[in-house]
């Protein structure tokens, strides 16, 4: 049984989570001790947990691997009357529900409300490697032989794949500087363009004088709002502010100013409606990744149902709990599903293992993963992370050369000014990318500051000089991962590339020489996409998981990196017989401890009856988890007191079958706790019982199973009850142990319920805002677009269709409409632009109805004309077409066609007559619908099919014959003879 304490927590499933659902959405109902109920479990067929989340028009998918980059999706609780969620972990209990009420939203908003998630729903998706390793072997026929087979194996993947619904699956590879994505459809893994056609987007978010702008608008308001503008958010989320790293390292790539936030973590200080306003990291993520969802929307033209997420693996409990549940090896799965050249162990259970090295560096971080293939399974040896070492390091070390050599030599205190600083930068990162393919190049920025253009040449032999000290640390993860696994350099078979940063020479040449084999031979492969690997493989992952898609099946065994502990108040234990203090901590998940996996915890707690007179009868027991030392050393970011979660036991009570603490003369409890590390890498304690042993006859026993169609229960004894007890029969007794279910309250570093409905609220006031700022401008652009086309017009085409006062007045409201936009109509509201725009149309819709009338009635005059002198022509025509009609039809054909083309040709005439600048007699629309219906009375009489010939029958021909007695009989024919031989023959 669980409750959720005050304290955000992450959602912690019961013993038994069962699938069902309301409408067109999945319901998770977890344990509740207030309406409990049962419902039948519905199984996956996936072979580890899921999770999938969903609110209206969009569910999120959480994954399960490990090894590239970890991370995970948020939950938050909501009411259920707007959001349901779904969760499925495998479970061999029964299924149980609880009340609503304890639900949790993911991501996505509802569109009828127009509210964007909260807090960033994040879900992780690691490296995919979806395309095919480049051939090893110089040989051209060799070449050709692996690129087909590849591309059977391509095949091979897609045909086991088949869309079973019409629903969307997305993969996100959520990154520091740019975020891009992918969905599968078509049989087939593609990368989507955002709104401005480009296959990745800034994340980024920027707060202006009347709105936010997400993405790429956010971009171009980098350096003219460039206070107001928030980047990094992948590296901000979910941190301490108490982190050294956060203004010693991030405060510099970041142009906002970084605050405290409310539960001590970082926000932005930005200015947003002319206010200073605070905002922490996990809304401005959530603010970005609706902007993801609407444009993903749009490009796959249904809702975005169902989404897989990436963030690093490095990320501590704190952050994952801002960007909850995620998985970690979509490239290596991906390698994994489409290769068909793995090592088969079902055919040599000795064989050896295909080791593939994943190395990612992006702009901000380092990993290194080990990971081992065999066909239909991974399994992950080892993960190493340097998470401040990527390509936004390299640029800085060419940015400190140039601030101080420009301030040599233009005099110019470059680090004074940011803007200059974050310009500087820009350059900076051109250059670096020119020099990975050019031994030299320019360094040109304009106007950098105080109005001076700056000016240099950049050279790579000096560039690899200055990055050597960045240079040396890639070895440490990489001698880590390898040590971790166990193996060396020699037992690697390829090395796969990821991210951008892996392009620079440096990098694939220093990887080159530490993986070179005993022959010289180079382990490097670059066949990825390195910037839509993590995205594709994360689209692939969702598909796997998805209900959606049906993909061949693939086991993962993930690898857990930090090691954590369970640690409890050691005044509450017991001590042991011999009278040593009882154990009050121990290592639950240590490092390379298999993800996901679970531990029966067995404690003990005792129990004084002062404390249990004080408390009705009942006490607590709390279980804490935290980091353990070594994790600060393996990478570790900044966690308050390495402090993961509280876990309180409740309802903890004396039982009769208790026995005494070892000398204490103290009764003590027995706890059961099961602790698990789920496939996103968090540690959740999601059943706890308390132990009770009774003695009960085992006669009573062998009538257990009567009792239960009776309701009655076979009598218990305790120990002491029996040895008091003295006299009596002997009976022969049996030991039965009974489980009492207890409550588990849960507390963790996530936003407390008060202020995630905060958060809410504030979300969708800001984006109501920003729909309102967006429709107020299109219906300002509609009214500035009449304006010059009515303008345009009145002096050309409407010329003839208005008169010359009209036209004199009207283009003088125009004029004066064109002098209000540009003054005091700036700021005006989308009312105001709505009826401004409906008074000039009142004036120029008719004009340009009249127009359009003398433009079109010809051509519909013309059709007119040809379809009644056709009819007439055929009518006159000299021949039998018509013979099959009755004269009288035919004549009312004639009839109704020569009533209608005088009809026309007096309204025709009438319209002739009249000037162009009023209502025409005759409209367009009645003389089509006139056309139409003379269509109607004459095609059925004309188009009269002629009757069928009539077929007369064949008479067969029979001779007579006269028989003894003068009676008279047929005789078949010669031909009727040969007739019955052939029917006898068929």
């Amino acid at each position: 049984m669980m409750e959720h304490a005050s304290a955000r927590d992450s959602p912690q499933p019961g013993p038994a989570h069962v699938l069902t659902t309301v409408g067109s959405y999945f319901l998770e109902l977890p344990i509740s001790s207030k309406t409990p109920q049962t419902i039948p479990a519905r199984q996956t067929t996936l072979s580890s947990g899921r999770l999938f989340a969903c609110a209206p028009y969009c569910r999120v998918e959480r994954l399960l691997c490990g090894a590239s980059v970890l991370g995970y999706l948020r939950m938050f609780p909501v009411t259920l009357d707007r959001y349901m969620v779904v969760t499925t972990i495998p479970s061999s209990d029964s299924s149980t529900a609880r009340s609503p009420a304890s639900s949790y939203l993911l991501f996505g908003y509802s569109l009828a409300d127009l509210l964007v998630p909260s807090l960033v729903l994040l879900a992780c998706a690691v490296l995919a490697y979806l395309v095919y390793r480049r051939s090893q072997e110089a040989s051209p026929s060799s070449a050709s032989k692996k690129k087909s087979k590849s591309r059977k194996a391509n095949e091979s993947l897609l045909n086991d794949t088949s869309i079973v619904n019409q629903m969307s699956v997305v993969g996100i590879d959520f990154g520091n500087l740019n975020t891009v994505v992918a969905v599968a459809r078509n049989r087939g893994i593609d990368v989507i363009t955002n709104e401005v056609s480009n296959r990745s987007t800034p994340s980024l978010v920027s707060f202006g004088e009347k709105q936010r702008y997400l993405g790429e608008s956010a971009k171009t308001q980098e350096i003219s709002n460039f206070k107001s503008t928030v980047g990094g958010l992948k590296r901000l989320i979910g941190r301490s502010f108490e982190d050294p790293d956060v203004l010693a390292i991030e405060q510099k790539f970041v142009n906002c100013k970084l605050v405290e936030g409310e539960r001590g973590d970082v926000a932005a200080q930005v200015t947003y409606q002319n206010e200073s306003r605070t905002f922490s990291m996990t809304q401005v993520a959530a603010m970005f990744f609706g902007q993801v969802k609407d444009f993903t929307s749009k490009e796959i033209k249904t809702q975005c149902t169902d989404v897989v997420l990436s963030c690093p693996g490095w990320f501590s409990d704190r952050q994952r709990r801002a960007l909850l549940d995620a998985a970690e090896i979509s490239a290596a799965l991906g390698y994994g599903i489409t290769k068909t050249d793995l090592p088969d162990p079902s055919l040599d259970e000795k064989v050896k293992p295909r080791t593939v090295v994943f190395v990612d560096m992006g702009n901000s971080s380092y990993q290194v993963s080990v990971v081992q293939f065999v066909k239909g399974k991974l399994t992950v040896k080892s993960t190493a992370y340097d998470r401040n070492l990527g390509g936004r390091d390299f640029d800085e070390v060419i940015v400190d050369h140039y601030v101080t050599e420009f301030n040599k030599k233009y005099k110019m205190d470059i680090r004074a000014n940011p803007k200059a600083l974050f310009r500087l930068r820009q350059g900076v990162e051109k250059v670096k990318k020119i020099l990975s393919a050019n031994s030299v190049t320019m360094l040109n920025i304009e106007c950098l500051l105080d109005d001076k253009d700056v000016s240099a040449e950049v050279h790579r032999a000096e560039f690899l000089e200055w990055i050597k000290p960045l240079m040396a640390r890639l070895k440490g993860p990489l001698d880590q991962a390898m040590a971790d696994a166990g193996i060396s350099t020699a037992d690697v078979d390829f090395v796969e590339l990821v991210g951008g940063s892996t392009r620079l020479a440096a990098v694939k040449e220093f990887l080159g020489e530490y993986f070179q084999g005993p022959k010289g031979e180079n382990k490097i492969s670059t066949t990825l996409n390195l910037d839509e690997a993590v995205a594709r493989g994360c689209a692939l992952q969702c598909a796997m998981i998805s209900p959606v898609f049906k993909v061949r099946e693939f086991s993962v065994q993930d690898w857990n990196h930090y090691p954590i502990s369970l640690s409890w108040d050691a005044a509450l234990v017991p001590s042991t017989k011999t009278g040593e203090a009882g154990v009050s901590h121990m290592e639950a998940f240590g490092v390379g401890n298999a993800i996901p996996s679970n531990k029966g915890l067995t404690l003990a707690r005792r129990l004084p009856e002062s404390e249990l007179a004080e408390n009705n009868g009942h006490v607590k027991f709390e279980v804490e988890a935290k980091y353990d030392a070594p994790a600060t050393a393996r990478g570790l970011p900044h966690v308050p007191k390495d402090w993961i979660g509280k876990f309180t036991i409740t309802g903890i009570k004396k039982l009769s079958g208790d026995p005494n603490a070892a000398g204490e003369g103290v009764a003590k409890a027995t706890i059961k706790v099961k602790a698990r590390l789920d496939a996103n890498n968090l540690v959740v304690v999601d059943g706890a019982q308390q132990i009770e042993e009774v003695l009960v006859a085992e006669e009573a026993e062998k009538k257990d199973e009567a009792a239960m169609e009776t309701d009655e229960k076979p009598k218990e004894v305790s120990a002491a009850q029996l040895a008091a007890s003295g006299g009596g029969p002997p009976q022969k007794m049996k030991r039965v142990t009974r489980k009492h279910d207890l409550h588990i309250v849960v507390q963790t570093a996530g936003a407390s319920r008060e202020l995630v409905k905060e958060w809410h609220a504030l979300e969708g006031e800001m984006n109501a805002t920003d729909r309102l700022v967006i429709d107020t401008a299109e219906k300002r652009n509609q009214l500035e677009e009449y304006v010059y086309y009515a303008r345009e017009k009145l002096d050309m085409a409407w010329s003839d269709f208005i008169t010359d006062a009209d036209r004199s007045t009207f283009s003088t409201e125009l004029n004066e409409m064109e002098d209000w936009l540009y003054g005091d109509g700036e700021d005006a509201t989308k009312s105001v632009f709505v009826e401004k725009l409906s008074g000039l149309k009142k004036k120029g819709d008719p004009v340009a109805a009249r127009y359009l009338q003398a433009d079109e009635r010809p051509r519909a005059e013309k059709l007119f004309r040809e379809f009644a002198n056709n009819v007439l022509i055929n009518l006159s025509a000299e021949d039998d077409r018509y013979s099959h009609i009755a004269p009288a039809d035919l004549e009312k054909v004639k009839k109704e066609t020569n009533d209608k083309l005088k009809w026309l040709n007096d309204n025709i005439a009438k319209v002739n007559d009249q000037p162009k600048h009023v209502a025409p007699a005759v409209t367009v629309e009645q003389i089509n619908l006139e056309r139409d219906s003379l269509m109607y009375f004459v095609n059925p009489i004309l188009n009269k099919p002629k009757p069928a010939p009539k077929v007369e029958e064949k008479v067969e021909e029979k001779a007579e014959e006269t028989d003894s007695l003068g009676n008279t009989k047929e005789v078949p024919t010669e031909e009727g003879k040969k007739e019955e031989q052939n029917m006898d023959v068929d």
